[in-house]
């Protein structure tokens, strides 16, 4: 079901209340997993007897995407946001034929997995399919080839979709991916064929950065050239915490336009927060589990802070 922008934004606005910062921090301190599942079911997540971590946060990715499905503003935004959750559910099909897959990976999305597995390609968009034909053709095995490749296809899937704002939204995430991959080659010493193509960002300064004496001035001129400060200032260690730098600048993207319902911006900034959410929830019950309480509080999104 397609709804109405209004409608669907009023939807998006008023199911963000589950988490705040204030029931994030009881949840970290829970003495274990086991009390931090039961916490987080008052909260109203969809907890089941048996759920490991993983099956936890791919139950509650699918309560999201069951949302995206029946109240996106329109077929092409739903097939933008839905696109992440497709792709994933093909890499790990297409990565089975090589090496054993988590069966508790794969998100209920409506797409047939099994066929991926067994080459069929009948249910793939046209963007898939030319790169599953491709990686069939090269026989590429490696899982992080077959990763980029598929990538690339669904960022092509995405920006697809003529929303200016769904646009903008993916174009900075894909710029940061690739700011994120030239630290991470730089930090190697390598060169390397990474970059996804859809950013504002040239490749050919993609790659300047990987061995340019400063690699902060190279985006001087970009939105991202504090992103890009803070890998040089931790002398390119601990990169995870471009991933949370990432997350809070999509955040803020959308959360300044949060009142414009006559556009998507309030339904993207539902689907920004949200994926932030489910990511801060597993990074916590992860954290519990391994008794590193003071690297998760090093970990909390801005949006999740006093």
């Amino acid at each position: 079901m397609n709804t109405t922008k209004v409608y669907a934004n009023m939807l998006a606005v008023m199911s963000l209340d589950r988490l705040d910062p204030e029931k994030l921090r009881r949840v970290a301190e829970c003495v274990d997993v086991a009390a931090a599942f039961k916490m987080l079911a008052d909260y109203g997540y969809a907890y089941k007897d048996g759920d490991s971590i993983d099956g936890f946060i791919v139950g509650e990715t699918d309560a999201l995407i069951r949302f995206i499905e029946d109240n996106a503003p329109g077929k092409a935004v739903k097939d933008a946001l839905l696109a992440r959750f497709v792709y994933n559910n093909c890499k790990l099909a297409y990565k089975s034929r090589f090496a054993e897959m988590p069966s508790d990976g794969y998100y209920d999305v409506g797409f047939d997995a099994e066929k991926i597995a067994a080459g069929n390609y009948e249910d793939a968009d046209a963007y898939m399919r030319a790169a599953l034909e491709k990686l069939d053709e090269d026989k590429v095995t490696k899982p992080q080839d077959i990763d980029i490749a598929l990538t690339r296809a669904m960022y092509e899937k995405i920006l697809s979709c003529k929303s200016a704002v769904v646009q903008k939204y993916f174009r900075a995430e894909i710029d940061m991916k690739n700011i994120l991959s030239a630290a991470r080659l730089r930090r190697l010493g390598m060169s390397g064929d990474e970059f996804i193509a859809g950013g504002k960002i040239d490749i050919e300064l993609l790659n300047e950065a990987v061995s340019a004496e400063s690699f902060a001035d190279v985006f001087e001129q970009t939105p991202y050239c504090e992103f890009a400060e803070n890998f040089e200032t931790a002398e390119f260690k601990d990169l995870w915490r471009a991933e949370l730098d990432s997350d809070d600048l999509l955040y803020f993207m959308t959360a300044s336009a949060v009142a414009d319902f006559a556009s998507y911006k309030p339904f993207l900034n539902y689907y920004a927060q949200a994926l932030i959410e489910l990511k801060t929830v597993k990074t916590a019950l992860v954290c519990i589990k391994t008794n590193a309480r003071d690297m998760f509080y090093r970990r909390v999104p801005v949006m999740y802070k006093n």
